[in-house]
């Protein structure tokens, strides 16, 4: 959601109530979930991508009305839908999915959490598996609110679930229907998505049958008519696009290079979140070509910036030391060639592999570099890459200090963003201030306190920890900002 006066650091509003009908709730966050109030009591259709954003959820529905809550519905089996499934079965609720999902969330949850891994999320237990199943389609009433629940066809998953609210004109679509932003096709991790035969556009077209008056989708704002033609838009034009270049004969290389070069213009435009171009060129190709072992993409570039191996050379052939390394990448990094300073502190890794300070500055600066790219699945790979030097420089050395730092500020930053529980990063903090901070080391350690009291709403000791820092290092400008409100 939207900082105060624009200002990164400022109190967060971790979602937000929008009220569709009397009776229906938007709850939007980097997912949505909905709220169904019948006379009886309440359903909540999708958890949440953490537990504490269903605290926060349920908190949320607390603000509107107090009877039980009587079941929590899965659309579909991915983490940042369930995640808050426990939250709402200790309130009483019944968790609901179709038996698919509930299959999913055991059987695909493997290769799902190697993916997430890998683009640096931290993840917690499995969610909360589904009590009551069904297979296609089934009723529930929360008292003179019917909800229809109906597996319509695959979308961005093979178990996707609408809800049918007909007393009020509504239907949940789940990740059917995404807005707002660029759609993600099919998490990486299993070959669904977007696929050649137009599953998921037939699926959009059989929920548009219902005739809603508004569509509560898993992304984004509200969907109507125009919302759901620019995303049949987007799907034909990628369905199109990249099999015509497969017919032509071209590798992925090829066809990444060329369509990447020749976006239209309403293509470019599409804000990115989650989902990007590219993600959306990997789905559709990997549906098309045949492969011995079905899946994911097998080829997935990085979104960290290259370098060319010839100014990569000039740049480090006469270095001698870590530091002239050190310096070498800050002077290019501040000419903004990243790829080539990402490079420089890579090639001190290999050349001084068993110095700590040269995998903590390489994790530095790729979490710095990650600020380049919208995506928070394009943002991972930096995440994932810095997350290994962390580990790799701990490892040579437990108690090194400005790792522990870095691990510490990366985690409570994301848990700020994504409104997590940011105590694993406090864990690393006062980890780093065992084994000795000083300077602007010492102001960022603060900092981070201060943030993770932030994250949980305290902030009378937000303030004192961002006063803190400021006063170890005036010239710490986080800490400025986070102080002004």
């Amino acid at each position: 959601m939207p900082n105060m006066q624009g200002n990164p650091f400022a109190p967060r509003q971790y979602g937000q109530l929008v009220k569709v009908t009397d009776r229906v709730y938007l709850f939007r966050n980097i997912v949505n979930s909905s709220i169904i109030i019948g006379d009886d009591g309440v359903a909540v259709i999708d958890t949440q991508v953490n537990q504490m954003m269903g605290k926060r959820l349920l908190k949320a529905i607390r603000t509107i009305t107090d009877k039980p809550i009587l079941y929590a519905i899965n659309t579909h089996y991915h983490w940042d839908h369930t995640n808050g499934n426990i939250i709402f079965r200790q309130e009483g609720a019944t968790v609901v999915a179709r038996e698919m999902t509930k299959d999913f969330m055991v059987n695909r949850a493997p290769r799902q959490e190697d993916f997430l891994r890998s683009r640096g999320f931290t993840l917690c237990d499995p969610p909360f598996l589904p009590q009551q199943t069904f297979t296609y389609e089934t009723e529930l009433d929360l008292g003179n609110q019917p909800l229809h629940l109906v597996h319509l066809g695959k979308a961005e998953t093979d178990d996707a679930t609408a809800i049918r609210i007909p007393g009020e004109g509504c239907v949940v679509s789940g990740d059917t229907v995404m807005t707002g932003s660029f759609p993600i096709f099919g998490q990486p991790v299993m070959n669904e998505g977007l696929m050649a035969n137009h599953d998921w556009i037939n699926t959009i077209k059989e929920l548009r049958t219902f005739n809603p008056d508004h569509v509560l989708p898993g992304h984004g704002p509200l969907a109507h008519d125009p919302e759901m033609d620019l995303l049949l838009k987007i799907e034909d034009y990628f369905l199109t696009e990249v099999r015509k270049r497969v017919e032509q004969g071209m590798t992925l290389a090829e066809l990444l290079a060329d369509m990447e070069s020749n976006y239209p213009n309403w293509i470019r435009d599409i804000a990115e979140v989650w989902g990007t171009p590219r993600y959306a060129i990997l789905r559709v190709y990997r549906g098309l070509i045949d492969d011995p072992e079905p899946g994911w993409q097998h080829f997935k570039p990085s979104a960290i910036p290259t370098a060319d191996t010839i100014a990569l050379s000039q740049r480090t052939q006469e270095l001698k030391d870590f530091e002239a390394y050190r310096e070498t990448a800050e002077e290019v990094a501040e000419g903004n060639d990243l790829g080539l300073a990402v490079a420089i502190l890579k090639t001190a890794t290999e050349k001084f592999s068993n110095l700590p300070a040269a995998w903590t500055e390489y994790a530095n600066l790729l979490t710095m570099a990650s600020r380049t790219v919208s995506s928070v699945l394009e943002k991972g790979d930096f995440f994932h890459e810095a997350k290994i030097a962390l580990n790799t420089a701990i490892e040579l050395d437990p108690d090194y200090a400005p790792a522990h730092l870095l691990r510490g500020y990366n985690h409570i930053l994301s848990a700020f963003r994504n409104g997590d529980d940011p105590v694993p990063g406090l864990d690393s903090i006062y980890k780093a201030l065992v084994c000795g901070l000083e300077g602007s080391q010492l102001a960022q350690a603060y900092f981070s306190i201060g943030l993770a009291h932030r994250t949980n709403g305290d902030e009378k000791n937000a303030k004192a920890a961002f006063t803190q820092a400021i006063e170890v290092d005036p010239g710490f400008m986080p800490a400025q900002f986070a102080n002004m409100v």
